[in-house]
C-alpha cells in the first residue's frame, strides 16, 4: 500500500488571484535610461594594487656587513705591514726600500692583471653560453634569415682574435640556399674544425695520462690531488683553444660547471658507458683493481673534457661522445699492457 501514489485535490485558480499577481508583478521597478554625463566613476575596491608578499628569507645584512667588515681589516692589516716593511727597508738601506717597492709594485700590477684576466674570461663564458643556446634553438629550424643575427654576434664574439679568419671563411662558403639549421651545422663544423681537433687531442692526452698515474700510484690520497691537477690543466687548455682568457676564476667556474653537469647526466648513463667500456675489451679479465680505478679515473678526465668543449664551445657539439669514451678507453688499456 506504501507503493500506491497518494492523490491530493485540485487546487482551484480564481482569476481574482490571477490579476492580484499581476498587478504586484507590474510594481517591480523597471530599467531606467540614465544621461551619460550622470555617470560617475567609482573605483573599484578589487583593483587595488596588492602588496608584494615578503620573501620568506631574506640575506642577512649582518653577514653582509661582518664580512665586509673583515675583508676590510684584512686589507688594512695587509697594506699597514707592506708599508713597514718598505720603510723598514728604506731605513736599512735606500737600495733595500727599493728593491721592496718595486716587488710590491709588481705583485700589484700581476694582481690587478690577474683579475682582470678572470673577469674577461667570465664574461666570455657567459657569452659563449648564452649564444650556445640560441644556436641550439636554430639547429632544427627549417626558417630562413634568423641565423643571421646569430652569425653578427658570433663575428663580434671572435672579432680581434685568432680564430677571426678561420670563422669569416666559413661565413663566406655558406650557401645562400641553406636554412637556419643547415647554417648553423655548417658553420659548427668548418670554422671550428681546427680548434675541435686541438681541444680532442688534448682531451685524449690528459685522459690517457691521467689514467695511467692513477693506475700506477699506490696512494689514494695521491691519486685524488694528480687527479683534481691533470682536470685543471686541461680545462685551462681547452679553455685557451677555444679563445676564452684562462684565468684562475675562470677555471673555477668552468670546473662548477663541468661537476654540475656531469652530475645531473646521471649514474645510469656513467655506469653505462663505464661498463660497455670495460666488457668490449678482451683485456677485462686480467685488469687488477688499480687499473680499473685507473681507467675510471681516466674516463673522468674524459667526461670533464667533454663538457668542457661544450661550454666553451659557442656552437653544438655533433661528435659522438661515446666514440671519445671509447677511445680514450682503449688507449689506458694498451698504455697499461705496455708497462
Amino acid at each position: 500500500m506504501a507503493d500506491q501514489p497518494q492523490w491530493k485535490e485540485a487546487v482551484i485558480l480564481k482569476p481574482a488571484d490571477l490579476k492580484k499577481a499581476e498587478v504586484e508583478h507590474s510594481e517591480k521597478p523597471l530599467a531606467q535610461e540614465i544621461p551619460v554625463e550622470q555617470v560617475v566613476m567609482v573605483a573599484d575596491e578589487t583593483t587595488k594594487p596588492v602588496e608584494k608578499m615578503e620573501a620568506v628569507k631574506k640575506p642577512s645584512r649582518w653577514k653582509r656587513f661582518f664580512a665586509g667588515s673583515v675583508a676590510t681589516l684584512l686589507g688594512a692589516a695587509v697594506i699597514g705591514e707592506i708599508y713597514r716593511l718598505i720603510s723598514w727597508g728604506f731605513e736599512v738601506h735606500p737600495i733595500l726600500g727599493v728593491t721592496f717597492s718595486g716587488l710590491v709594485g709588481i705583485t700589484f700590477v700581476g694582481g690587478i692583471l690577474w683579475l682582470w684576466q678572470g673577469m674577461r674570461g667570465l664574461r666570455q663564458l657567459k657569452i659563449a653560453e648564452k649564444l650556445h643556446q640560441e644556436a641550439i634553438n636554430l639547429q632544427d629550424q627549417k626558417t630562413h634569415g634568423q641565423a643571421a643575427v646569430l652569425l653578427k654576434k658570433l663575428d663580434h664574439y671572435y672579432d680581434n682574435t685568432p680564430l677571426t679568419e678561420t670563422f669569416k671563411t666559413a661565413i663566406r662558403q655558406v650557401d645562400s640556399a641553406y636554412n637556419d639549421g643547415e647554417i648553423i651545422r655548417y658553420v659548427s663544423h668548418h670554422a671550428l674544425q681546427a680548434q675541435d681537433e686541438a681541444a680532442r687531442r688534448c682531451l685524449h692526452r690528459h685522459s690517457v695520462q691521467s689514467g695511467v698515474m692513477v693506475a700506477l700510484s699506490p696512494y689514494a690520497t695521491f691519486d685524488m690531488w694528480l687527479v683534481g691537477w691533470r682536470n685543471l690543466k686541461m680545462l685551462r687548455e681547452i679553455a685557451d683553444i677555444y679563445g676564452i682568457s684562462p684565468g684562475a676564476a675562470t677555471q673555477w667556474k668552468l670546473l662548477k660547471k663541468v661537476l654540475h653537469n656531469i652530475a645531473f647526466a646521471g649514474l645510469s648513463e656513467i655506469s653505462i658507458h663505464a661498463g660497455s667500456h670495460l666488457l668490449s675489451s678482451s683485456l677485462t679479465a686480467s685488469l687488477s683493481a688499480r687499473a680499473g680505478q685507473g681507467v675510471g679515473a681516466g674516463l673522468f678526465t674524459a667526461r670533464s673534457g667533454l663538457q668542457a668543449i661544450k661550454l666553451c664551445r659557442p656552437l653544438p657539439v655533433d661528435e659522438d661522445a661515446q666514440k671519445q669514451l671509447t677511445s680514450v678507453t682503449q688507449s689506458i688499456l694498451v698504455a697499461l699492457k705496455k708497462s
